[in-house]
């Protein structure tokens, strides 16, 4: 099983990430695990000890699938702060904090920061879904020469992931986040843009109780 704990023991590559010296940038979105405030929904059910140890093996994983890509940026957006300390490295990951008064207002941020840096393509992914993969990401970069626009989109109604290859602030404008129209929404933005979109395989997002799977095995009681 992956293990990100052998990453961050490991001394020998300790330099952050040059900067910059690609043209395509991945942006992960993760909370800061702590007890009672990661995955509540879930925790409602199965308790916040459950939810955290739920959260961490998903990190864990998006860890696992995005190490590799070494034809990519990589930047780990925090939502609270910066550790000092954490399991991933950073020789792989640049670390910034999430910016803005909501959920839109922060990727949209996200995003201008790094085209501001003169990126190409910019994808922004959330760590929710055990189905992810990293070919899926490399897919999304890839339909960008195509597409104006990348959208994975999530059983919820969500999305796990959003990429684009102009900076187009209007499509994180005027959304509720956190319903079941989210990406309906936010296509109908891009279709009043007249632009392209190209959408993704639709995975679970892991919110609820009955999202778990195999996950749920993970569970104590």
């Amino acid at each position: 099983m992956f293990s990100a704990k052998r990453f961050f023991d490991s001394k020998k590559n300790c330099e952050p990430p040059s900067k910059h010296n690609m043209q395509k940038a991945l942006l992960i979105f993760i909370k800061n695990p702590a007890l009672g405030k990661v995955k509540t929904r879930l925790a409602k059910t199965v308790g916040a000890q459950n939810a955290l140890k739920i959260y961490q093996f998903l990190l864990d994983h998006t860890m696992e699938i995005t190490y590799n890509l070494d034809s990519i940026d990589k930047y780990l957006y925090y939502n609270e702060f910066l550790p000092t300390k954490d399991e991933w490295p950073i020789d792989k990951y640049t670390k910034e904090l999430q910016n803005g008064k909501g959920l839109g207002e922060m990727m949209k941020n996200a995003f201008k920061k790094k085209f501001d840096e003169n990126y190409k393509k910019v994808v922004l992914m959330m760590p929710d879904c055990p189905k992810m993969t990293d070919n899926l990401i490399e897919k999304a970069f890839k339909n960008l020469d195509t597409s104006d626009f990348v959208l994975g989109p999530t059983n919820d109604g969500g999305y796990y992931l959003i990429g684009m290859k102009q900076y187009t602030p209007t499509i994180f404008e005027n959304k509720e986040y956190g319903n079941d129209h989210v990406i309906e929404d936010t296509e109908a933005a891009i279709k009043q843009l007249a632009k392209t979109v190209f959408k993704l395989p639709a995975l679970v997002d892991v919110d609820m109780e009955e999202d778990l799977g195999k996950l749920k095995k993970m569970i104590k009681e």
